[in-house]
C-alpha cells in the first residue's frame, strides 16, 4: 500500500508538470526509487495509476457540506488547490476519470442531501438513486464542461452555470417524490 500510495503522489506531481501522455513508467517508476516492475505488479498502466489515485481521492469537507452551493464551493476549491494536475487530466484521455469522480462527489452528496429531506424514509431506495443520478449528471457535468472549457476559470463563473437549479426547487422536487409514493 505504502508503494501504491507514493506512486500516486508521484503521478500527481509529474502531472502537475507534464501531460499524462508522456510520463512513462519508467520515468515515475525512477521517481518514486522503485522498479518498472514492481509498478507493473500493481498496475497495468499509468491510466491504470490514474484510476486508482481517483478512486482514493477525496475532497475536505465534502462530508460536512449541507447543500449544493456549499458542495460547488469546495469543488472549486479542491480544483484551485489542484489546479495543473486537473488541467493536465481534463486534456488527457483520463478526463473521463475527474468526470466520474466528480459525479461521485455529486451523486453520494445528493443521497445525503434527499436523506435529510426524507427524514422519515418515505422514498423508494430506487426513487432516491434516480433523483441523485439526475442531479449528480447535471451538476458533475456542467462541473467538468465548465473547468474543461472556460478560460479564466472563477467560482462566481461556476456558480452562474448553475442558475437553473436552487435549493428550494431540490428540496421541492424530493418532497413532490415523497407525496408521491405516499399515495402508492
Amino acid at each position: 500500500m505504502k508503494t501504491q500510495h507514493a506512486l500516486t503522489i508521484a503521478l500527481k506531481d509529474m502531472m502537475s508538470h507534464q501531460p499524462l501522455d508522456t510520463i512513462s513508467v519508467l520515468e515515475l517508476s525512477k521517481k518514486c526509487g522503485v522498479s518498472r516492475k514492481t509498478f507493473y505488479y500493481h498496475y497495468h498502466d499509468v491510466y491504470d495509476l490514474l484510476t486508482q489515485l481517483f478512486l482514493e481521492e477525496k475532497i475536505p469537507g465534502v462530508q460536512e457540506a449541507e447543500n449544493f452551493q456549499t458542495l460547488i464551493e469546495l469543488v472549486f476549491k479542491y480544483y484551485k488547490d489542484n489546479e495543473p494536475f486537473i488541467n493536465a487530466t481534463l486534456q488527457s484521455a483520463g478526463k473521463d476519470l475527474f468526470s466520474e469522480f466528480i459525479y461521485n462527489v455529486f451523486y453520494t452528496s445528493s443521497l445525503r442531501f434527499i436523506k435529510k429531506i426524507d427524514s422519515e424514509n418515505i422514498l423508494h431506495p430506487n426513487t432516491k438513486k434516480s433523483i441523485a443520478r439526475f442531479y449528480a449528471y447535471g451538476y458533475g457535468n456542467s462541473t467538468v464542461y465548465y473547468l474543461s472549457n472556460y478560460k479564466n476559470k472563477t467560482l462566481i463563473g461556476l456558480i452562474s452555470s448553475f442558475n437553473f437549479i436552487d435549493a428550494e426547487n431540490f428540496k421541492k422536487n424530493v418532497q413532490n417524490a415523497v407525496k408521491l409514493e405516499k399515495k402508492q
